[in-house]
């Protein structure tokens, strides 16, 4: 089976798409990954093979002739495409193929025009119900290497900080000083605003890949990434969110997580109702159907 997904030039989005895709091509079906020139070394990431689209709009896959015009060459079965690139579905169209919609953690429920739409945000974690099928979520931030300090068991707990505002780096540093965890966070240390104390228990490091610390951590503290919010969920982590996003307040509402200020951070690692809040999402993800039973269904 020929498979053509459409992906828009944001990582996150490909990232939700590569999941699928690799459940596809190891179900031995050809997967090809179309994106704008900019995104293309992004796509070949993925191990997947790369169509260049050369017109059209960078940022997006709202409309793309190129895209159906070789969707008419190659003649694909199946097109699959993001929440934001709708050409997906005309390309689907153009061909008589199937048009399957994923949508991700910042996508609405609405399945818009497509025959297929799958969501990788649990139910639990929707703002409401729809007619799309849930689908695990498998997390994936690209390729990593496990770093050497990585290597060496923890002594207690750790807790992953993920900023890209500085000017929170204060803020956080002093409201886990003397908390029982060692907080992980991936900067340089010229990235520390001027008069900020380093407390004892902050480690800041090269590299701090999610895909291999993850598994490692006992909680996250981020600025609202949905990406990074929803791979937490997945590995069953309390999480503090100190800016406000759509993931961050559902996340939030089902009492997995918190969003505001850094006031009671210490406590993010031993407050048991968030950690078995935190287990029950988990589970709920991991007893959704994998990507590859959802390549049996679209086989069938």
């Amino acid at each position: 089976m020929r498979v053509l997904m459409a992906a828009p030039s944001s990582p996150a989005r490909l990232h939700n798409l590569a999941p699928l895709a690799w459940a596809l091509r190891t179900a031995g079906h050809d997967v090809k990954i179309a994106g704008r020139p900019s995104f293309v070394e992004e796509i070949l990431r993925t191990s997947c093979v790369a169509v260049e689209l050369e017109s059209g709009d960078e940022a997006a896959l709202a409309e793309s002739a190129a895209l159906a015009e070789f969707a008419e060459l190659w003649r694909p079965q199946v097109v699959v495409s993001d929440a934001r690139a709708p050409a997906g579905t005309a390309a689907a169209r153009a061909v008589g193929a199937v048009a399957v919609r994923v949508l991700g953690a910042l996508d609405e429920p609405d399945p818009g025009d497509a025959d297929i739409t799958l969501d990788t945000v649990p139910p639990s974690l929707r703002a409401e119900g729809g007619p799309a099928r849930a689908v695990r979520h498998v997390p994936y931030f690209g390729p990593v290497v496990v770093p050497n300090w990585l290597r060496r068991k923890a002594r207690r707990d750790r807790v992953l900080l993920s900023l890209t505002d500085e000017t929170m780096f204060g803020p956080v540093f002093d409201a886990v000083a003397e908390a029982d965890f060692e907080l992980v966070c991936a900067a340089e240390a010229a990235r520390v605003p001027a008069g900020v104390t380093m407390p004892a228990n902050v480690r800041l490091v090269d590299s701090a890949p999610p895909a291999a610390l993850l598994p490692t951590c006992a909680a996250v503290i981020h600025d609202g990434d949905a990406a990074l919010a929803l791979a937490a969920a997945a590995h069953g982590l309390p999480q503090l969110s100190l800016a406000g996003s759509g993931i961050a307040a559902r996340i939030a509402a089902t009492g997995t997580g918190r969003t505001g200020s850094v006031e009671g951070v210490r406590a993010l690692t031993a407050d048991e109702e968030l950690r078995r809040a935190a287990n029950a999402v988990r589970e709920e993800i991991s007893a959704l159907p994998a990507p590859r039973t959802v390549v049996a269904e679209l086989i069938r």
